[in-house]
């Protein structure tokens, strides 16, 4: 499955060659924490209430979900100004209210808003982000396990994936652009492998 940028209201230019996509899962602070150790140079792209978490500034945010995160999303700038410096590229699949970069699934005879995706907001942000050129892109809390979120601080578990979500990132690793992505944590980190340090090299 690949993507086709349907509609943007300003062009996305990249500030770097890696993109860091931060989500939900309850690894998220972990994973921050080894990479940002890094010092890798890098542009950031949140999904759900990974924001609050990731300390610097970003320039994306997505939600293949629009439709219940409208309110999120027109909020952004409003609840998260320290972290939003200039244009913010919210992004999601379909044209829906509130977001700025609408994308749509290649070859696909349907709708993009009629779609129903697999494979979580996790995997709609690595290809929109493999479609804006990144050359290296890392996952930072998208186990994609049911161990629960970052930000409760008691022990709740979920979402429950479903057999169509981990069989789209299966499909998504045989292809060849999935050498270029990595994730520290979890399932993903098993289908795609752990970032090396000398994976980061040459990049700027």
């Amino acid at each position: 499955m690949k993507l086709q940028l349907r509609k943007t209201d300003k062009p996305l230019n990249r500030g770097a060659d890696l993109l860091l996509i931060t989500a939900d899962g309850k690894t998220l602070k972990k994973d921050l924490g080894v990479f940002l150790n890094w010092e890798v140079p890098h542009d950031t792209m949140c999904i759900g209430r990974s924001i609050k978490a990731y300390p610097g500034i970003i320039q994306h945010y997505a939600d293949v979900d629009a439709d219940a995160a409208v309110w999120v999303v027109e909020n952004l700038k409003k609840n998260h100004p320290t972290k939003i410096n200039g244009h913010l590229h919210t992004h999601t699949l379909g044209d829906c209210k509130g977001f700025s970069v609408d994308w749509d699934v290649e070859g696909c005879p349907w709708p993009a808003e009629d779609v129903m995706w697999h494979g979580s907001t996790a995997l709609f942000a690595v290809l929109a982000g493999l479609k804006m050129g990144y050359k290296r892109i890392i996952l930072a809390g998208a186990p994609l396990d049911s161990k629960g979120h970052w930000y409760f601080k008691s022990e709740v578990f979920g979402p429950r994936w479903t057999g169509e979500t981990y069989q789209a990132w299966f499909e998504f690793a045989r292809m060849p652009e999935a050498d270029n992505v990595k994730s520290m944590s979890g399932y993903t980190k098993q289908i795609l492998g752990w970032p090396e340090r000398s994976w980061f090299n040459g990049l700027h």
